[in-house]
Parts: C-alpha cells; sequence; structure tokens
C-alpha cells in the first residue's frame, strides 16, 4: 500500500535539489548585474558551482542546458538507480509526514 505522503509535494523548504531559492536567484542576478561580483565569487558566496550561477544570469544558457537535457537523458538512465533514489525519496517524504513537518493538502 502506498505511502499518504506520496500524495504531498515538496517544497523549497525541504526539497533537497534545490541549491538555491527564488530569493537567492533573484539577489545572485542583481549583484551580477552591479558588476561588482564575478561568476566565481558569486559560486563560493552562495556553495554552488559556476554553471549553476551561469545557468541563473543567463537564461540563453539555462534555456539551451534544459535543452540538452532533454534530448540526451535516456543515455544516462539508470533503471536500478533511479528505483533505489525513488525508494529513497519516499522514506524521506514519509518521515517528514510522521514528524508533521508537512502535511496532506484537501
Amino acid at each position: 500500500m502506498p505511502y499518504k505522503s506520496e500524495a504531498i509535494r515538496l517544497g523549497e523548504k525541504f526539497d533537497r535539489r534545490v541549491k538555491l531559492t527564488q530569493e537567492d536567484k533573484e539577489d545572485i542576478r542583481d549583484l551580477y548585474a552591479s558588476g561588482l561580483h564575478s561568476l566565481n565569487s558569486l559560486a563560493k558566496m552562495y556553495n554552488v558551482s559556476k554553471k549553476t550561477i551561469l545557468l541563473t544570469v543567463n537564461p540563453e544558457s539555462k534555456e539551451k542546458n534544459d535543452e540538452r537535457i532533454k534530448n540526451h537523458w535516456k543515455e544516462y538512465y539508470d533503471r536500478e538507480k533511479h528505483n533505489q533514489a525513488i525508494k529513497r525519496l519516499r522514506h524521506y517524504k514519509q518521515e517528514l509526514y510522521k514528524s508533521g513537518q508537512i502535511k496532506l493538502e484537501e
């Protein structure tokens, strides 16, 4: 029987894939546009990769990267790794649900 928590969407706060919040992204764009910070300095400041900063400040690069990922994901797909990742996500969401940190939306 599936966990009740499977229907719950994780927000930015609990989604472990999210490296930067929307506020962080806006701050990065402003800092980079001011010309006082380089991609490297922003990457160190926010503890992310230079590419993450580049994709944040340059929408054309993000579109190009998204298109590449969309077309080439099958080359890197491993069913067993995917199944294990989904299992870990389900257990993580169930722990959050049981501890009361996330709730079912009604």
